[in-house]
Order: C-alpha cells, then sequence, then structure tokens
C-alpha cells in the first residue's frame, strides 16, 4: 500500500507493526488463558484490546492504540465520546455501546493490575519491541492502516481454522490483457444492415480515441451514449493508464449486480490469457458472486485480483466504513485504476459531498486513477452546492468530434415522448402499450404497481412477463433467460413488465419502451434498452414514452415528486430529443438540489471532520433501507424451524427483501430462534408475480370489506 502512498504521515508501517505486536495482549490474562485453553471459540472472560491499548497509549504510540481499539467489533469509536465527554475513557476500558461505567473500570482496573504481568510474558516470548510515540491520523487514513491489521489478523485466523489459504492472485499482466482486449472487441465487428455497419464504425472509433486519448489529470470523464462499447473502450484507457503508473489493480464499481455479472463475463472472455484461472483474474464482490473455491472468494472479499467488480453500495461504504469487516479490503485499493460504470446511480446526491473528497484523496495522495462514466452523465463536480468546493471541470477522454457524431446518431436512434396530459388508469395504459410496436418494455415506480400492470396486461390476453425483487433471485434468473430468448427470435408481440431492475446497465433491445414518470436520468436509461444497437433504425427508430397512471392497487413512489416535475418540464420543452443527455441530466440534478437543498451533506462531512467514526458510518450508507429477508422456499423454512444450518447466499437466493414497516402490515412472523428472518405464509408465483400473487389477493379482500384472520 505504502508503494503508492504520497506524502504519507511518518511511521504507517511502524504504526501496524507495533498494532500488530500488541494487539492481543490482553489474551495473557490468566482468566483469558484458561477459557482459551478449552477451545479456541470461548468467549474471554476480559476484554482482550485493552491491555494492547494501556501499553501503546503508555508510550504515546496513540495511532497504534486507535488501531489496536478498532480491530474488533464495533470497531473505530468516536473521538468525542473517547476523549471529550463526561466519563473519558481514552480508547480504555471494555467495548460496546451497552457497558456500564462499572463494568468499564473494572476492566481498567484488572489491565493496570496484570499489565506488567503481561508485558513479562509478552518479552519472553517475543523480546523487547521499540515503540515511538505517535499521533493519530484520522479520516481515510486511519481506515487505510486499520485495513492492513485487520486482514492479515483475520488471515492468520482463517488459515489457523481451515488451514493455509493460497492468497496469490494472477499477475497484472497489462500489456497483454490490453492485447486481449483489442483482439476481443474486433472479433465482434460483424455487420448484417447498415445500421450495424455505422453502430461497428462508431464502436471502432470509440475504441481507438479511448485507447490513444491523450488525457492524463487522474480523475476523467467518459460521457459515452448507448451502443458505443463504453466498457471495453474505457478498460481499453485504463490498461493504458495502469501500465504508465505501475497500476496493482482495475476496480469496476456499478451500481447493481446484473450490470456487475454482465460485465464479467464479457472481461473474462477479453482479458484472460491462456492457461490462467479466470476466478484469480477477475471477481465479483457481491452477494450473488458464485465462488469455485475458498481461495476465490478469499481473493473477492479482499479485493485482491488484477480486476475487481464490486457495487456502488459495497465500495463507498468502505470508504465510510468503521467496522473491521467492512474496512478489511480497503488496503488493496491505492494504486488502482476505478472506474465508476452508470455513475449517475451511484450514490444519492447528498453523499458525493464527502465522497468526492475521499474520491480526490485516493487519486492525489494514494495514486489512484478514477473514471466516472454513463450514458446519462450527472456532472456533479460542477456543482458547489453537491460537491461543497469549488466546481471543476472533469476532462473527457472521448474526443468532442466523437461525441457529436454519436449525438447524431442517437437522435436517429430514439424519440423521447409524453404518452399523455393525464393521469391513465389501468386500461388505459394496456391499450397504448397494445398499439405500440413491439416487442414492448413497460417500467412502474413501485414492485406492487408493476405486478398490478402486468397481471392486467395477462388477464386483457396479451403475452407479458414480469421482473422485479417481489421474485426470489432464484426465480429471476429463468425469467431473464426467457426474456433474452425472446429478444432474440422473431417474436414481437410481448411485453416485460418490470421495477426500474431493469433500466441501467442491462442488455436489453426493445422496440418501444413505456416509463411512469420518475426523472430524467431513468428514463434517459430506459432509451438504452430499446433499439439499442441501431437495428430499428431501417423501420423508424424507437420511442420511450413517459407516463402516469392511478388505479386500485396502484402504489405512488413518494421520491418521485420533485424529479418528475422536473422531467415532464424538460419534455414539454422537447429537450429530451434536442439537447445533449449529460447536460439535460446535470441540469435537472441542479434544479432538483435548488428546490429541495442539499441539507443531508454536511451531516457527512461534519462526521468525517470530527473524527466519529460511527456517525461517519451510519450518514455514508448508499441504501439506508429498513429491510428485512423473508424466506419463501418452504424447504428452507423446514430446515431453518430445526435450527439446520443453511448456506447465506441459499438463503438470499431462496428469499425476498421486504420493508420492516410492509412486514409490519402484512403481519408476517419471525423464524424460531431467527428474529430477523421471517417466513412467508401467503401465495407465492415463482413464475410469474412472486410474493405480489399473495399480497394482491390479500389486498383485493381488504379493499372488499374483509379482514385478514391468522
Amino acid at each position: 500500500m505504502l508503494a503508492f502512498a504520497v506524502d504519507p504521515p511518518p511511521g504507517l508501517r511502524d504504526t501496524v507493526s507495533a498494532a500488530a505486536t500488541f494487539h492481543d495482549l490482553g489474551k495473557l490474562d490468566p482468566d483469558n488463558q484458561a477459557v482459551l485453553a478449552s477451545g479456541h471459540t470461548a468467549r474471554l472472560p476480559w476484554d482482550h484490546i485493552d491491555a494492547g491499548v494501556a501499553h501503546l497509549r503508555s508510550l504515546r504510540e496513540i495511532r497504534a492504540a486507535w488501531l489496536v481499539r478498532a480491530h474488533h467489533a464495533p470497531g473505530l469509536p468516536s473521538v468525542a465520546s473517547q476523549f471529550e465527554s463526561d466519563d473519558c475513557l481514552k480508547l480504555r476500558g471494555r467495548r460496546g455501546v451497552n457497558r456500564t461505567l462499572g463494568e468499564q473500570y473494572a476492566q481498567i482496573d484488572r489491565t493496570d493490575k496484570l499489565l506488567a504481568d503481561y508485558l513479562s510474558g509478552h518479552r519472553a516470548a517475543l523480546g523487547d519491541t521499540a515503540i515511538t510515540k505517535r499521533r493519530a491520523s484520522h479520516g481515510l487514513t486511519m481506515r487505510l492502516v486499520l485495513s492492513c491489521l485487520v486482514d492479515a489478523d483475520h488471515t492468520d485466523t482463517a488459515a489457523f481454522d481451515w488451514g493455509p489459504v493460497n492468497l496469490t492472485s494472477a499477475e497484472t499482466r497489462w500489456p497483454e490483457r490490453l492485447e486481449s482486449l483489442a483482439r476481443y472487441v474486433e472479433s465482434l465487428d460483424h455487420a448484417e444492415s447498415e445500421s450495424e455497419v455505422e453502430r461497428n464504425e462508431r464502436r471502432r472509433s470509440f475504441f481507438r480515441a479511448c485507447l490513444d486519448s491523450p488525457v492524463r489529470e487522474r480523475i476523467v470523464s467518459c460521457d459515452a451514449l448507448v451502443g458505443s462499447g463504453k466498457t471495453t473502450a474505457v478498460l481499453a484507457y485504463m490498461l493504458k493508464r495502469a501500465i504508465e503508473d505501475g497500476l496493482r489493480r482495475i476496480i469496476i464499481v456499478a451500481p447493481y449486480t446484473n450490470i456487475l455479472t454482465q460485465t464479467a463475463q464479457r472481461l473474462r472472455a477479453a482479458l484472460v490469457l491462456a492457461g490462467e484461472n479466470p476466478d484469480a483474474v477477475i471477481v465479483e464482490h457481491h452477494h450473488r458472486a458464485d465462488f469455485d473455491s475458498r481461495d476465490s472468494r478469499e481473493l473477492a472479499v479482499r479485493w485482491s485480483a488484477p480486476i475487481v467488480l464490486t457495487t456502488a453500495v459495497s465500495f463507498f461504504e468502505s470508504l465510510s466504513g468503521c467496522s473491521a469487516a467492512t474496512l478489511r479490503k480497503l488496503h488493496n485499493v491505492p494504486g488502482s485504476a476505478i472506474v465508476i460504470d452508470e455513475a449517475h446511480a451511484a450514490l444519492p446526491i447528498h453523499l458525493w459531498m464527502q465522497n468526492w473528497r475521499w474520491m480526490r484523496e485516493l487519486t492525489e495522495r494514494w495514486s489512484c486513477r478514477a473514471v466516472f462514466m454513463s450514458g446519462s452523465l450527472v456532472k456533479f463536480w460542477k456543482n458547489q452546492t453537491i460537491v461543497g468546493e469549488v466546481p471543476m471541470d472533469l476532462p473527457d477522454i472521448l474526443p468532442r468530434h466523437l461525441a457529436e457524431v454519436s449525438k447524431v446518431a442517437e437522435r436517429r436512434r430514439i424519440t423521447y415522448a409524453q404518452l399523455t396530459g393525464s393521469v391513465l388508469e389501468v386500461d388505459e395504459l394496456i391499450g397504448h402499450v397494445q398499439l405500440a410496436p413491439g416487442p414492448r418494455l413497460v417500467i412502474l415506480n413501485t414492485v406492487q404497481s408493476a405486478a398490478v400492470v402486468a397481471r392486467a396486461m395477462r388477464k386483457a390476453g396479451m403475452t407479458v412477463e414480469h421482473l422485479s425483487t417481489a421474485l426470489t433471485p432464484a426465480d429471476r434468473e429463468p425469467i431473464l433467460d426467457r426474456v433474452i430468448g425472446r429478444l432474440r427470435s422473431p417474436e414481437t408481440d410481448w411485453a416485460l413488465v418490470a421495477t426500474s431492475c431493469v433500466e441501467a446497465g442491462v442488455d436489453f433491445s426493445f422496440r418501444t419502451a413505456f416509463r411512469q414518470t420518475f426523472s430524467t436520468a431513468s428514463t434517459i436509461q430506459v432509451g438504452g434498452r430499446v433499439n439499442r444497437n441501431g437495428e430499428y433504425n431501417d423501420v423508424g427508430g424507437s420511442s420511450v414514452y413517459d407516463f402516469d397512471v392511478q388505479g386500485d392497487l396502484i402504489t405512488p413512489n413518494p421520491s418521485a415528486t420533485t424529479s418528475s416535475q422536473i422531467l415532464r418540464r424538460l419534455l414539454n420543452q422537447d429537450a429530451l430529443n434536442g439537447r445533449d443527455p449529460a447536460e439535460i441530466v446535470t441540469d435537472a440534478i441542479r434544479d432538483e438540489v435548488r428546490i429541495t437543498g442539499n441539507r443531508d451533506a454536511s451531516q457527512l462531512c461534519t462526521a468525517e471532520e470530527h473524527a466519529d467514526y460511527p456517525s461517519v458510518a451510519a450518514q455514508g450508507r448508499v441504501i439506508d433501507a429498513d429491510t428485512r429477508i423473508v424466506v419463501v422456499d418452504k424447504n428452507l423454512i423446514h430446515l431453518l424451524e430445526m435450527n439446520r444450518p443453511v448456506p447465506f447466499r441459499l438463503l438470499l437466493s431462496r428469499s425476498v427483501q421486504l420493508w420492516a414497516t410492509k412486514i409490519s402490515k402484512l403481519g408476517l412472523e419471525a423464524l424460531p430462534g431467527h428474529k430477523e428472518l421471517y417466513r412467508w405464509p401467503m401465495d407465492y408465483d415463482p413464475a410469474f408475480l412472486g410474493i405480489m400473487s399473495g399480497v394482491l389477493g390479500n389486498a383485493e379482500f381488504a379493499i372488499a370489506g374483509g379482514y385478514i384472520v391468522d
């Protein structure tokens, strides 16, 4: 990590060494030794962290004392709670927010009484250790050095519990991978129609332009339209920078797991060299990723492969995290090329102020490079209200003349229009969809509304697929396969009804799309799911229709109020058909911030400035959703009721997540012995509506005046 540091605080390596040397000093307590002798899973009677903190604080190595204090749960504490409160403990005592002062001082008295004995035993085993006094280095630096200690500790524990783990990732081999990528892109050059020939030429030009781009700033942008092949082109740019800078990995960050899965498939075909293990070269780190071996899983969890794909939630919550588990992989970020894909959806606007500071710190002080790319790129760095500092203009790696060519092609590919000026009833919406050329995509703002419309379409005799989080991940996969199969077939008279889970990064190409009014960026993203490759250019191109709908069981999305008003104004001006998409969405976000403000942004920044690590982690959550796991699969429910072990990935694949308020409203019961897991007792349709089959049935019963009796 330090090989990529630019003017780091002095002594970071020695700090980590001191913390590693004394982090378990308190395990030499005789009471703790007696418990450890009975088995390493036993619970220690005395908090073993306090002794290392006491020793390091006495020698004024405060930075190492912080690391020892934080290397287990609950992680990094707050400066204020440790040094400025009335009951100031200065990192001492037992961990845990619910500890009484009596417990804290009992621990401190115990440590002070026996510390000399601990150190005597420690010296007998390891000899003397020289310690230099140092002040704490707070913020991102503290998280990075803690990451080093935590990863070492977790790795040693894993080796003790399960045997040695092969932590050797593949070699970077950037020049060879760049050559392989160029061959892969060239192999995709096949066309049957004039529009495909034009598309392929634009992609080749885009790829060459990014490969040979003269832009060398450490943070750049890529305002690339749909169908330009931006993923491979931007990767070529980053591979060149990795070669020039000697970078150790490329980290690709995307808002949705489905984007990562598709990207991983392409990159394995493009970048894995002969004789290599693909899982050692390219790893996905998200809850739905598969691992062929424990070694592969460790590479993913630690972000230590040459190419890492992870979610925006995982990446940005690691920057703000305070817990040991969250921070374990962070030391592998310095010296990386970071690609923020679909950057418009990576973070809520109020989180960019502090995360922009962290991104600048990574690029300026830890030798990272970063690119923000999207087909509807929100240039938030130009807005002082969002970033909290003097706005700047990131250079675009795509030359201006190529951008203009792409925009001309975009206007031929797609048009945006309002379906009607009034709110439609469900049957009116169905009538419009039936008249539009297919295949058709219909996106609703809520899971329930999507299920209502999909069911009504099927009752009207339409061929319909439905895709949303009302279905478990395991059941979404075959539906997704059917959708892809239909799109590749000559069949056109059918529709997919879905939620926003399919509006960005998914390689779909419908003839017509309908998007319930939400935001400007969402509408433009839906434009990337129609006529994606210009295949309908010769028959007039494609259209995306904005609409709103009402009716029994249709539920509103309260977060759409302001953004939808701005979208309607832009549609009335025909702006989506005449202006640059990045310019439109940037202006839309500017207007939204002007109307609603950016009040929450300062809370995260203030917490970081005061080294209030728990508050930073809480304020920095990308998705602040109070959801619970609801188990759908009856066999899994039975195993859990019998207290049988269930693999976590299997649990997630056969469950859905519901808001806690929804669980309460539906009267769902927690599984015995698993207070965070709930049983699904109603109908479940694995091929179409998922849990909404049961929800809608009960909702209709309630509307009719009935009551659900358990």
